[in-house]
């Protein structure tokens, strides 16, 4: 490598902090886009972006996911066949969280990877962990969940057992991250049933 290839090559060390500031203004773009849409009227919501929010602010096209509701049955069902339990946090009408389901976690599901959606709002209600009745925003907080989308890998306690993605991303590299946390989880899920 000659000199003046090594002055533009990207560090190492700096990699991990601009894949983390690209994640973190991708989920703060998700999360401020479907008030702007909303803001915006009817007119905004037609204009083809799918999934943006009408007018009464229902999503006009979602890509249906399963929806989480027992959390600890499910995560339980999911790592009996060598599986994390993919939860998205997600908020209705975000225009990036359709994205994904559209793009990349239908196609987990299809191909039998336990995926899960909850909305990160009082309102969702569902069964924690614990067996007992929590909410999507009580969750979201228990778990430091702030943008939309956030996706975790969850074992059969609930603990993060591959590194969770935060917002959108790249669309050409979020494949492989989704890749690389499965990788992990299962991982994990094996080195655990070999103790």
């Amino acid at each position: 490598m000659s000199a003046s290839e090594s002055s533009v090559a990207p560090s190492r060390a700096a990699q991990p902090r601009r894949d983390f500031a690209q994640r973190l203004l991708a989920g703060a773009l998700a999360a401020a886009l479907p008030a702007a849409a909303r803001a915006a009227g009817p007119a905004a919501s037609s204009s083809g972006a799918a999934g943006a929010a009408g007018a009464g602010g229902d999503a006009a096209a979602d890509t249906p996911l399963p929806a989480a509701r027992e959390l600890r049955a499910e995560a339980r069902a999911a790592v009996s066949r060598g599986q994390p339990l993919v939860l998205m946090f997600s908020l209705p009408g975000c225009t990036y969280c359709e994205q994904l389901r559209r793009s990349t976690y239908r196609w987990l599901l299809r191909d039998g990877v336990p995926v899960e959606q909850l909305d990160m709002v009082a309102d969702y209600k569902l069964g924690g962990f614990d067996g007992r009745p929590t909410d999507g925003a009580a969750l979201a907080a228990r778990y430091g969940v702030h943008l939309a989308p956030t996706v975790l890998f969850l074992g059969a306690d609930g603990r993060e057992i591959g590194e969770r993605l935060v917002g959108a991303g790249v669309p050409d590299f979020y494949g492989a991250f989704v890749d690389r946390s499965l990788a992990q989880a299962r991982k994990h899920l094996q080195g655990a049933s070999a103790s």
